[in-house]
Formats: C-alpha cells, sequence, structure tokens
C-alpha cells in the first residue's frame, strides 16, 4: 500500500518528505459525528524541535523517527479536530508544557529500528505516575490500548516498557491535574508496514482511544 500523506503544515521540521512517500491526499475516515468543541487534547510530536529519535540503517529505509512521530501526531490532529477538538501539537521541549492543563495529554513516539532479542512488533503505552486524577489516566491508557490495537492489530507489549517511558521528562511539566500517556506506536523495522505505509491506522487508533477516553465510551471487562 503506498503511503500518503496530508499537506504537511508550515511547523519547520526538518523532515525528509520523499523518503516518506508523501503524496498529498485526504485523510480517509474522517468522523462526520457530533463535534464536541469544549475538549482540549494536546499532542506531543516526539522529539520534533529536539532531535532525530531513533534512525533505521539505509538498508531499512533510513527512516527518521521524529518524521514518523510528526506525521501521526499531525493526522491524529485531523481526526480529532473533525470531532470539533481543539488540540495543540507540542514540541518535544515545547515550552508550552510548562503548566499545561488539557482534557487529556499523548505523547507520540516510534520505538527502535534495531532488532532486539524476541518480539520486537507491537506497540507501548505507560501512564504518568505522578498524576493528581489517577483514575483518570488509567482510564485513558486502557481507551488507547483498546482502540489502537483495535485500528492496527498490532499487540501491546507490556514487557520493554521502560523508565524512559513511566518517567518521561512532560509528565513532571504538566500540570497535575492533566492526564498524560506516552505511546510507542511500534518498532520502526518490523512494524514499518504501519508506520511508513499506513499512519492512518495509527493516528486513526491514538484518536479513537483519545474519544473513547473523553466521550467515556464502554469498554468491556475483557478488554
Amino acid at each position: 500500500m503506498a503511503t500518503l500523506f496530508t499537506a504537511w503544515p508550515a511547523t519547520g521540521i526538518a523532515a525528509n518528505l520523499s523518503s516518506l512517500g508523501w503524496e498529498g491526499a485526504n485523510v480517509p475516515g474522517l468522523a462526520t459525528t457530533t463535534p464536541h468543541p469544549n475538549f482540549h487534547v494536546g499532542l506531543v510530536a516526539g522529539h520534533w524541535g529536539y532531535d532525530t529519535g531513533a534512525v533505521c540503517p539505509d538498508s531499512l529505509g533510513g527512516y527518521r523517527e521524529v518524521d514518523i512521530n510528526y506525521t501521526i501526531a499531525d493526522l491524529t490532529r485531523q481526526h480529532l479536530q473533525a470531532y470539533g477538538v481543539t488540540v495543540d501539537i507540542l514540541k518535544e521541549s515545547d515550552e508550552r508544557l510548562e503548566g499545561y492543563e488539557a482534557n487529556a495529554l499523548v505523547s507520540i513516539h516510534a520505538d527502535t529500528c534495531e532488532y532486539l532479542e524476541g518480539h520486537t512488533s507491537g506497540f507501548k503505552i505507560a501512564e504518568t505516575q505522578s498524576n493528581h486524577r489517577p483514575e483518570q489516566a488509567a482510564r485513558l491508557l486502557k481507551c488507547l490500548e483498546n482502540r489502537y490495537a483495535a485500528a492496527t492489530g498490532l499487540i501491546i507489549d507490556r514487557n520493554r516498557i521502560t523508565r524512559d517511558m513511566t518517567e518521561y521528562h512532560a509528565f513532571g511539566e504538566i500540570n497535575p491535574i492533566t492526564p498524560a500517556v506516552i505511546i510507542e506506536t511500534g518498532y520502526m523495522n518490523k512494524d514499518q508496514w504501519l508506520l511508513i505505509d499506513d499512519p492512518y491506522k495509527a493516528a486513526k487508533g491514538i484518536a479513537d482511544g483519545i474519544m473513547c477516553y473523553l466521550e467515556r465510551q464502554q469498554i468491556s471487562p475483557e478488554q
């Protein structure tokens, strides 16, 4: 499946657009349901404005994590805005993170391009442990875990959640009433079929998870 991207906004990101197969298109499957103008969400495009993040070798396409993260964040923004949600796309070290208040904050990253021993396909999610509303953060995590798995077909990789995730710097910068999670959307080697070829699915999974949380949608016990 060819990768298609919407018009990239003038953000200053140093992206190699041709390496991502950008052809410019409308995002498929945008919401047409009742808008929610009172909801406000922050999306951190991991590593944007800071560094490249992980980088694949040329043999695996030379893809940069920052480009993948920004693309998925921007597609997620479009999904959420179609619901009428106000969305901020934030840099990795964005000055707006200090005391940031919103209904939810999600930091979007991709995982290493290195081949690790054992299973190296899947996604990971971790929540802030310093939140004044732990039940909301836990529900945001559960909604994202459920909806992202449903949209992408990836499985949750709980065995490789790291301290860099659970102690993610933005968790200590935002207002502690803001529920926050960090998601590693997939591995940059084995999950290229999603992250590079079909980022719409990743974005839809994140947007669906956020809307699950905002709208208090049901998650069955077995999920």
